[in-house]
């Protein structure tokens, strides 16, 4: 049995799973902020049209 071999195989594996990881966790973040800058700029384009509307009257 050759438990050390299995071991450090594990350790090869490591630098794979941390790049994909902060791979996901980049293209999450970069949907994430797409999302809330959207949402931000309807609502200040709710708020803009809501000030011309009241400059007109």
């Amino acid at each position: 049995m050759d438990y050390a071999g299995q071991f450090f195989s594990f350790f090869a594996l490591i630098p794979l799973i941390t790049s994909l990881g902060l791979f996901i966790v980049g293209v999450w973040f970069a949907v994430s902020l797409i999302k809330i800058l959207r949402e931000k700029n309807e609502i200040l384009k709710e708020i803009a049209q809501k000030v011309i509307k009241k400059e007109d009257e």
